[in-house]
């Protein structure tokens, strides 16, 4: 089983379709992204908070593969995305194959470790466990904050720098997402709706070997509905 029942991109994509808009007579009605104001008030269009691990191992040429379980092997690298996000729900298609899918639009504060392991069974989804792990010299990696969506002076001045993964640095980096959280609803905060995650339920839930870089091809053939 995968960490969740959604795929974070590794790179969040802008999102220029319709959301359902939540205006200022409380109403739902649909409006494209461009149409709309991108400032604090665009986000009670966002109503789901979703938090979300990703596991990917990172192969010998350099691609992606979705990892199907939570616990690492030895000697091998990964990519892990823990993603605390603020979306809406949409439907999409792949074009190609007229198979649905469910996409996370909105925005996310994340935190993106580079781990790599010399003892296998470390379990990845566990940001505190892959502290200790690394303080323990049985990982070795990176770790850093991103905000995706989300803008003003004051939250780029929250975004700490890479740092080495160790148990002040998760502590540390988990502070400055609280932080960035915070000031979301800020006057100032200017919102961008991302294209940030989907999901693979009733297609790959019985592939094993189901690759991301298959599906994260497709991503530009997806049609909103």
């Amino acid at each position: 089983m995968l960490s969740t029942n959604y795929i974070s991109l590794t790179v969040p994509q802008n999102y220029a379709g319709e959301i359902s808009y939540l205006n200022s007579s409380d109403k739902i009605e649909k409006q494209k992204v461009d149409d709309v104001k991108h400032d604090n008030s665009l986000l009670p269009s966002f109503p789901n908070l979703v938090s979300t691990v990703t596991l990917y191992q990172v192969d010998q040429d350099g691609s992606l593969s979705l990892l199907g379980n939570s616990l690492s092997a030895k000697k091998s690298t990964y990519i892990v995305i823990y993603d605390y996000t603020q979306t809406q729900t949409i439907q999409i298609t792949d074009a190609s194959t007229s198979l649905n899918y469910y996409a996370l639009i909105g925005v996310s504060v994340r935190m993106v470790a580079r781990v790599t392991t010399k003892t296998a069974g470390i379990n990845l989804a566990n940001l505190f466990g892959l502290g200790i792990a690394a303080n323990n010299k049985k990982v070795t990696g990176s770790l850093e904050v991103r905000a995706n969506g989300i803008n003003s002076q004051q939250i780029n001045e929250i975004i700490p720098v890479t740092a080495d993964l160790s148990q002040s640095t998760i502590a540390n980096a988990l502070q400055a997402v609280a932080t960035i959280k915070s000031h979301i609803y800020d006057a100032g905060t200017k919102i961008t709706p991302q294209f940030l995650a989907f999901s693979v339920v009733g297609n790959s839930a019985d592939k094993a070997n189901f690759k991301f870089r298959e599906l994260s091809e497709k991503v530009k053939s997806f049609k909103f509905n």
